[in-house]
């Protein structure tokens, strides 16, 4: 059986590392990034895959950056038949992907040649795709381009937020991946190259991509506010105060003359809001420094009446 090295830091890694080391393609060894910041307190914490390999039992190494050769002496030593990659977080350099005598392989949430990059499931959401996948390829030098061993395609939900998704995604691509692994071992599988056309590019997410913008059209703005859920959240502002929103809907026809971004309802379970063209229904907001409460709970303490204006927000 082929020897195995695993490189995964997020949630969405896991998956595929449970269902390697559930049979015979047990990793070797496990690669993670450094603990970095979390919670309130802003403690380091593990990555999640790193607390998988320790509850696996399999031993586990932190690399932070190649720069340097860090980690190749390491990796070199362990003549690996497969590199693994998901999710892991850093561009691999020509000299470490040559290391792995059969091939290193990625498990990719997107339907490549779409959304290459770092943030594929949220920006399939934003842009209103209705189909998404995930792939599996050879990697190569250039980000996302290497030939495609696999794929397999899921339909988005119509209210399903980011985080919903790459769940669903984590568990398609977990199976895919032990499938292309074992096809490769079998001989009988052999990567295409990706198509010129088609190519589009997500990059990775910042704070201030989490802005709402109202001046788009409703279902647009549906959209952006499940795609940017939960990170980096979607927000907007009133008098100062940050505003978080953790679930919307667009509302019914709705015609009005108003600016975006003008409240034209607040009452009852939802607040309505005007968007460039149509409005949208905010059933789920957070203040700042509180706790997240549906619309009617948030309403009886942070007062919204019809004619208010929500804006920008100060970006970290």
């Amino acid at each position: 059986m082929s020897r195995i090295v695993f490189f995964g830091s997020p949630d969405f890694a896991v998956p595929s590392l449970e269902a390697l080391s559930a049979g015979p393609m047990r990793p070797a060894l496990v690669v993670t990034q450094p603990d970095r910041p979390a919670g309130r307190g802003r403690r380091p914490a593990p990555t999640a895959v790193r607390r998988a390999a320790e509850r696996l039992g399999i031993e586990t190494e932190v690399i932070g950056s190649f720069r340097r050769g860090e980690g190749r002496e390491r990796l070199a030593s362990l003549g690996a038949d497969f590199f693994v990659v998901a999710a892991f977080g850093l561009i691999f350099p020509e000299e470490i992907l040559r290391l792995p005598r059969r091939a290193a392989v990625n498990l990719h949430a997107s339907l490549l040649p779409a959304w290459r990059g770092a943030s594929p499931v949220n920006m399939a959401i934003v842009s209103g795709d209705r189909i998404t996948g995930v792939s599996t390829i050879r990697m190569v030098r250039e980000l996302d381009a290497g030939p495609v061993y696999m794929q397999r395609a899921i339909e988005i939900g119509e209210r399903e937020t980011a985080g919903e998704l790459s769940g669903r995604l984590a568990a398609a691509g977990a199976a895919l991946l032990v499938e292309t692994i074992e096809r490769i071992e079998g001989g009988a599988l052999e990567p295409s190259p990706q198509p010129d056309e088609g190519i589009t590019y997500a990059p990775r997410l910042k704070k201030r991509d989490g802005e709402i913008p109202w001046h788009r059209r409703a279902a647009s703005v549906h959209d952006h506010i499940r795609g940017m859920n939960p990170w980096p959240g979607s927000y907007t502002a009133f008098g100062g105060t940050l505003l978080k929103v953790l679930a919307a809907e667009p509302a019914p026809e709705t015609d009005h003359d108003a600016a975006p971004g003008t409240v034209l309802d607040a009452a009852g379970e939802a607040v309505t809001v005007a968007c460039g063209s149509g409005a949208v229904r905010l059933l789920r907001l957070q203040s700042e420094g509180r706790r997240p409460l549906p619309a009617e709970q948030f309403l009886r303490g942070f007062r919204l009446s019809p004619g208010d204006r929500l804006t920008g927000a100060c970006h970290d």
